[in-house]
């Protein structure tokens, strides 16, 4: 494996001194424009990695500090969220050599007035970054406008939207998703069956930006091959189990040949467990990420599979994506923004 180029030997390459080059790499001092594009070529074409470790030693001899805020929904231990909140931490702590004092701003994933809130509050506030979530488009329209009218960076995780460049973005490919989870439900249910897709109830008109894109890509899929499948959608609560277990045994009761439950959003289990409860068995159920109750339900086997977006991962890189855009004023073209897909059955969930 070849070793990492050295400050003299970019300088030689890009035709400018190796203080040049320092202060490039740690983003401090005036370079120009000219100087800017030779090294950055550099770099570019050597597929250098930036250290961040070595650049904080450097930050911190400024005696700059860092505000980042994160805005995020609300979740409970072992959520989707959560997990997402997870890898946030993780990477905090991974660079806790950096001066960064961290700021969570949480919303209701199910209420886009909540989404609201929180990003008016960001953006009345002092920082010098924002991770946020994406779940509402209009919302994060304005947030975003705002930022950008003051120079703010910000990172997207588990979503992105249409017009809107973020220093980042970390996500899977959400029409993949939908189509993955169809071809799936396909797959797992008898042929001449109707399916099932359903997604939480949510208060305001607004639905999520993620949920959209799976649901319009799951019946892009039989349409595309020709496969006849009647697909009833539907909405179900998620906060109130006695309501669910009602939803659910009502709606299988109004349709008998539902063989399948594709749920858009990472909630897969509260359907499982619906089902467990009515006593319904046979019911092919199907949805998204290794979160604490969708393990419990394919263990248990109420739940037939999993597609895993790796929300660990996406709060891990949006943290190190902004740190390397604050210590060097331009994204890291090391870090992609689809994240990989792993289809999770009971057999390979450990």
């Amino acid at each position: 494996m070849a070793q990492q180029l050295t400050i003299k030997q970019i300088a030689q390459l890009a035709g400018v001194s190796a203080g040049t080059v320092d202060r490039v790499l740690h983003n401090r001092g005036k370079v120009s424009p000219e100087a800017m594009k030779a090294v950055r070529g550099v770099l570019s074409s050597q597929n250098y990695k930036y250290n961040l470790h070595t650049s904080a030693v450097a930050f911190r001899k400024t005696k700059k500090s860092l505000k980042l805020i994160i805005s995020i929904p609300s979740s409970e231990k072992g959520e989707y969220w959560d997990l997402i909140r997870t890898g946030i931490d993780e990477a905090l702590s991974e660079y806790n050599d950096f001066d960064i004092e961290s700021k969570y701003v949480f919303f209701d994933q199910f209420d886009s007035a909540s989404c609201r809130e929180a990003f008016d509050s960001i953006a009345e506030a002092s920082c010098s970054a924002v991770i946020m979530a994406t779940l509402y488009v209009p919302e994060t329209q304005d947030l975003c406008s705002r930022l950008d009218k003051h120079g703010i960076p910000y990172a997207f995780v588990d979503g992105s939207v249409e017009g809107i460049s973020p220093v980042a973005c970390f996500k899977a490919d959400q029409h993949a998703c939908g189509r993955l989870l169809a071809r799936l439900m396909d797959g797992f249910t008898p042929k001449g069956k109707e399916l099932a897709l359903l997604l939480p109830r949510r208060t305001g008109t607004q639905m999520s930006n993620n949920s959209a894109s799976r649901m319009s890509a799951f019946k892009e899929y039989f349409t595309e091959r020709g496969k006849v499948r009647t697909i009833h959608e539907a909405q179900f609560s998620v906060s109130n189990v006695e309501e669910i277990n009602a939803e659910v045994s009502g709606f299988l009761k109004n349709n008998p040949l539902v063989a399948g439950i594709a749920v858009v959003i990472s909630h897969s289990y509260v359907i499982s467990d619906a089902l467990a409860a009515s006593g319904i068995i046979g019911i092919v159920v199907g949805g998204f990420d290794v979160t604490a109750g969708n393990a419990r339900c394919l263990r248990e086997g109420t739940l037939d599979f999993l597609i895993n977006q790796h929300p660990e991962r996406q709060g891990f890189y949006a943290v190190e994506s902004i740190l390397h855009y604050l210590m060097y004023g331009a994204s890291d073209d090391m870090l992609k923004e689809n994240l990989p897909l792993d289809i999770v059955l009971r057999e390979n969930l450990q």
